[in-house]
């Protein structure tokens, strides 16, 4: 499994990518960050995970900050009107380019 990728989420917000041939994981509230660190140890370095989770995964998010892998990504979900998930985003292009390159309307 090293080196894929993985999506975790709920049910309804993760079965778009089951076409990927990415790791997609359902879970429920209270599961995730035991799934992302089995995920982390099985040596997947990109996670993409439903922005509901950022506060179960805080712990995990802080400790592999300054790591380049893995790659910890929130998306967006739609279920709530947050910038969790666009902020994180931009802070990652940032990081990896050197410059603010996220475009938004105002």
């Amino acid at each position: 499994m090293s080196g894929d990728l993985a999506i975790v989420g709920r049910k309804h917000e993760i079965m778009p990518f089951l076409a990927t041939g990415a790791i997609v994981c359902s879970l429920e509230k209270g599961e995730a960050e035991k799934k992302v660190l089995e995920l982390i140890n099985k040596g997947v370095r990109v996670i993409f995970f439903a922005e509901d989770f950022v506060d179960e995964l805080k712990g995990i998010l802080q400790k592999y900050q300054t790591h380049t892998f893995p790659c910890l990504i929130p998306f967006s979900t739609g279920t709530k009107k947050t910038r969790i998930a666009i902020e994180r985003l931009r802070g990652i292009i940032k990081k990896a380019t050197g410059a603010d390159i996220f475009l938004e309307e105002k």
